[in-house]
């Protein structure tokens, strides 16, 4: 029997935005901890380490986002930036965990229910291993 070994690859970027995002390409699970609002550059930012694995693979296993509440948008432009970047690449993910508290996650998985591809589920701030477990099982 053949033991098949494989190195995992994490990337991470840390943006002018405090943005840390952390991709594992082995298993396709794109981390993101969110301190503040997303700005165009966090997006560009996440295409850039999420690009070269969708051009192999099509699609990402899931996407983490880790905040202690909703990462809110800073005003008209931030908050379209952001649903242009949901419409977007929503049908590039099988699965979206919003590990964070408060009661506007629980409202975006409602209105997200059958209008986004990704499943999406909500976990309590300090679950993220619950949600990573979550995206994994398949």
């Amino acid at each position: 029997m053949i033991k098949e070994e494989f190195e995992l690859t994490f990337q991470e970027v840390t943006t002018k935005n405090k943005l840390f995002c952390q991709f594992d390409d082995h298993y396709g699970v794109l981390l993101l901890d969110v301190k503040n609002s997303f700005t165009a550059d966090d997006f560009n930012n996440i295409l850039t380490l999420i690009e070269p694995y969708l051009a192999k693979r099509g699609e990402l296993r899931g996407i983490i986002i880790h905040s202690k509440k909703f990462p809110y948008w800073s005003g008209a432009r931030n908050r379209r930036e952001y649903v242009d970047f949901a419409l977007e690449n929503h049908h590039k993910f099988r699965k979206a965990a919003l590990s964070m508290g408060g009661f506007f996650p629980k409202i975006l998985a409602k209105i997200a229910k059958g209008r986004v591809h990704p499943e999406v589920k909500i976990f309590k701030h300090n679950r993220i291993g619950e949600a990573q477990e979550w995206i994994l099982d398949d």
